[in-house]
């Protein structure tokens, strides 16, 4: 199981592209109650983007465990109530975390989650032949363009570089 953070999620449903999401992973892609309500928030506003997710991407409800893991990180300021529940369910469950936000990367690795990063699934997207890369390019560039991401020339060359 794949939990999803809102950010990589808005970014996927922004350009059409979360069935593509599904697809890399098999439809084993959920987010958690409060990943659920952040993608939610835009509705308020007018935007339909959270509905591509909304019909595509499961909840996931937390266990006692996952939820007393929750209480725990409480303390920390840095990262939004979504990533932590987030982190807190992957760590009890052994699920995978997804998200673009590093100081949420960084704090989960630190509690041995395992983190997967919007560079890494573009990367996987062209080499598990799903998309080809000049598709990931051009998908790229519509995130971009619609989340107003800055994307440096590392991370680029980190997903279209052929490490063997």
């Amino acid at each position: 199981m794949i939990i999803f953070d809102t950010d990589i999620l808005s970014m996927f449903a922004k350009v059409d592209e979360i069935g593509t999401l599904s697809h890399l992973f098999d439809e084993k892609i959920a987010v958690t109650p409060k990943i659920r309500d952040e993608i939610s928030a835009p509705l308020e506003y007018g935007y339909s983007f959270p509905l591509k997710v909304l019909s595509r991407v499961k909840t996931v409800p937390l266990s006692k465990e996952a939820l007393e893991e929750y209480e725990r990180f409480q303390h920390n300021f840095t990262l939004g109530k979504g990533e932590l529940e987030a982190i807190a369910y992957c760590k009890k469950e052994g699920a995978v975390f997804a998200t673009n936000d590093i100081k949420a990367r960084e704090f989960a690795k630190r509690e041995g989650v395992f983190v997967i990063s919007l560079q890494a699934i573009l990367k996987a997207l062209w080499k598990k032949n799903i998309k080809s890369k000049e598709e990931v390019r051009e998908m790229l560039a519509k995130i971009k363009e619609a989340d107003n991401l800055a994307v440096s020339r590392e991370a680029e060359r980190d997903i279209f570089e052929e490490i063997e």
